[in-house]
């Protein structure tokens, strides 16, 4: 994402942020890692931003039913075995923005939410949450932040987990 993508603030506190939970993020027993909240190489490359669905344009059931299908053409792509994601947590605008970090310098809220819907080359129930005001650098910060939103997700419980088939 080039930093002259439009985009717009996103000011609902209560509008919730889904994330769909690829099985990377979770260990055999169910535990999901801060990872999921945290910035991957690839978000710091696409301007420090991770990648949301709003759920103001879409439902988690929904939002778990394109990750998958866009995990699955890709591993078709690439003949690698295809493992569909494990859920959908979200947080919300409000929770996101509330996460603060306290330094010798006082505290702050660094993360912001927002819509790139509008942009051709994003789906219509895109936003992302912007980690600039974190230092990419400061691991350290990006894991404490990428905790705190895992904490709210799953203070909320899943919001769509798929039905394992009968046996």
């Amino acid at each position: 994402m080039s930093e002259d993508v439009t985009r717009e603030r996103m000011a609902v506190g209560e509008t919730e942020l889904l994330r769909p939970i690829i099985s990377a993020w979770c260990d055999d027993k169910g535990v999901v890692a801060p990872q999921a909240f945290n910035l991957s190489s690839a978000d710091k490359q696409d301007s420090n931003r991770l990648s949301i669905v709003r759920g103001d344009a879409t439902t988690p059931d929904q939002a778990y039913a394109d990750r998958a299908s866009h995990i699955k053409k890709r591993c078709d792509e690439k003949g690698k075995t295809y493992t569909p994601p494990v859920g959908v947590l979200a947080v919300t605008v409000e929770e996101v923005e509330s996460v603060e970090i306290k330094s010798s310098e006082g505290s702050r809220t660094p993360l912001t939410v927002w819509d790139d819907s509008m942009n051709a080359d994003r789906p219509d129930d895109h936003g992302h949450i912007d980690f600039n005001d974190v230092p990419p650098d400061n691991r350290g910060a990006c894991l404490f932040v990428a905790k705190a939103m895992l904490a709210q997700a799953e203070a909320r419980g899943w919001k769509f987990r798929p039905v394992e088939p009968s046996e």
